[in-house]
């Protein structure tokens, strides 16, 4: 999205004198910046590396890395509605190093870490340096907050990587855009379009096209059907989770929660902003950005919440800045710097309440989770409930994780497979609506529970899994074949905490 005119970083770090201050500065800096930066964008991201679970969100996608690392594949052998790239990536250490829920977060430090420091760099190569690093910071506490072991950020390294590749390796541009396309691939998509504009041209679309068609076509080849049905037939259920656009505060005056709840409206605002400017200005970069702000525009416009909010914040720093560092008259120029001020502010803020206001956390009771904390209670319950499965369930067999019912649904809990290191018996680790809220999807589930017949039943009742959204997901599909299966098989639930622990009647192992 920068263009080729731009500052060196000579003349960033050029000083008065050896003896002064100046001079100082352009001895080690030129040197060291690049670390530095990246080692404090990695402390940003990372002081909070042992804090909270995830148990949806991380469930599910160490969940896809466990069975990937086990043989299995995506969309073949379970339902999957993301790319192949982000549960492969973090196979890769189950496989050599054995199952922890620290691997991810080790990688997402590090990739949180390149997203800033490619911004940086992006920045900097066509503004002063008060501007790079200025986008650094601010994509730096964006990407640290909130964390999680999603496909989005590596998808958001390899495009911002292949716009500071593309005027040089236009091919190799490309190919990061086509492995992009693996993790996230509307992400990877809006990145070819960039590059091509940017300078890639035709060599960078088709280098792109060519290392999607690669990474994407095994898994086609394994299970066509099924990964079409979960990839794209999943855009048809994807409404039953779209919330409202967040326009009418009803908290009190707090400017931090105000700040928070019109984040989404800001960002969509600055977008506006910058494209009245760009269409007026005409600078030659701004083609290249329009696809990936139309991305993280319709990310935030279907699901306006924290998790997506990330994709435009990044790419919307970066064009702000780059708008900043050429425009002149004051009244632009005091518009785009406020936009961008909004956006660091906000996850500069998110972190410093963190460092400020820690919570209280106890160990993980697992034997993978390798220091890794939750709530006091929640580690309390999970001790009870990973015994009880240790005690009850077959040596190494099946368990089932539930959420409260099944004609209704928002999140389940997938987590507890990895934290007790025991197998799904369905194929089903992804519970969502207008999917596990069918006949069909319950009848599949309930043919492999009677085939596996897991001794352990757990159903999680956490306030997570029991809201009313503003959607669809709020609505009854009036579909209880597996709720109805499991009160006939099941029985003498004693619970702990968030969760209930049911045994199957009938014969043990």
């Amino acid at each position: 999205m920068a263009g080729d005119a731009g500052a060196t970083a000579s003349a960033a770090s050029s000083g008065s004198g050896s003896g002064s201050a100046g001079g100082l500065r352009a001895t080690w800096w030129p040197r060291l910046r690049l670390p530095l930066l990246f080692a404090l964008a990695a402390a940003l991201s990372g002081f909070t590396i042992l804090r909270e679970i995830g148990p949806h969100d991380e469930g599910l996608m160490l969940q896809a890395a466990q069975r990937i690392s086990g043989g299995q594949w995506p969309y073949r052998d379970f339902w999957w509605n993301y790319g192949p790239a982000q549960p492969l990536l973090l196979a890769l250490p189950i496989k050599l190093f054995g199952s922890s829920l620290l691997w991810w977060r080790i990688v997402r430090v590090a990739i949180d870490a390149t997203v800033a420091l490619l911004a940086y760099r992006l920045v900097r190569r066509a503004a002063p340096e008060w501007l790079a690093l200025s986008s650094w910071i601010t994509v730096a506490a964006a990407m640290a907050w909130p964390t999680g072991p999603g496909p989005n950020p590596a998808a958001i390294a390899l495009v911002l990587a292949a716009l500071l590749l593309v005027r040089r390796h236009p091919r190799w541009a490309g190919v990061l855009c086509g492995v992009a396309v693996a993790f996230r691939p509307e992400i990877g998509i809006a990145g070819a379009i960039a590059v091509a504009v940017a300078g890639g041209g035709l060599t960078a679309l088709i280098a792109a096209a060519a290392v999607a068609v690669v990474a994407l076509l095994p898994f086609f080849v394994v299970a066509p059907g099924a990964m079409l049905d979960d990839t794209v037939g999943f855009l048809g259920v994807q409404h039953l989770q779209r919330l409202p656009f967040p326009l009418h505060y009803r908290g009190g005056p707090d400017p931090n929660k105000l700040l928070e709840f019109y984040l989404p409206a800001i960002l969509v605002a600055a977008t506006a902003l910058w494209a009245v400017w760009a269409a007026i200005r005409r600078p030659r970069w701004a083609l290249a950005a329009i696809a990936p702000l139309l991305v993280g525009v319709a990310y935030i416009s279907g699901r306006p919440d924290e998790f997506h909010l990330v994709p435009l914040a990044v790419v919307l720093t970066i064009v702000l800045a780059l708008a900043v560092s050429t425009e002149r008259a004051v009244p632009w120029r005091a518009g785009l710097l406020l936009a961008l001020a909004l956006i660091g502010l906000h996850g500069i803020e998110r972190r410093v309440g963190q460092l400020r206001h820690p919570i209280a956390l106890a160990a993980v009771p697992s034997p993978v989770a390798d220091g890794v904390k939750t709530t006091p209670a929640d580690a309390a319950a999970l001790a009870h409930v990973l015994a009880v499965i240790h005690d009850f369930s077959c040596p190494g067999g099946p368990i089932f994780v539930a959420p409260p019912r099944f004609d209704k649904v928002t999140v389940g809990d997938p987590l507890l497979y990895v934290l007790a290191q025991r197998t799904n018996p369905t194929r089903y680790d992804v519970i969502q609506p207008g999917i596990a809220t069918t006949a069909k999807v319950q009848r599949e589930m309930i043919g492999d529970l009677q085939r596996a017949r897991p001794r352990v039943l757990v159903r999680w009742l956490d306030p997570r899994a029991t809201p009313d959204e503003p959607n669809g997901s709020s609505r009854s599909s009036g579909v209880r074949l597996l709720d109805d299966y499991l009160a006939a098989h099941y029985g003498g639930g004693v619970r702990y905490g968030s969760y209930v622990v049911f045994r199957r009647r009938g014969p043990g192992c």
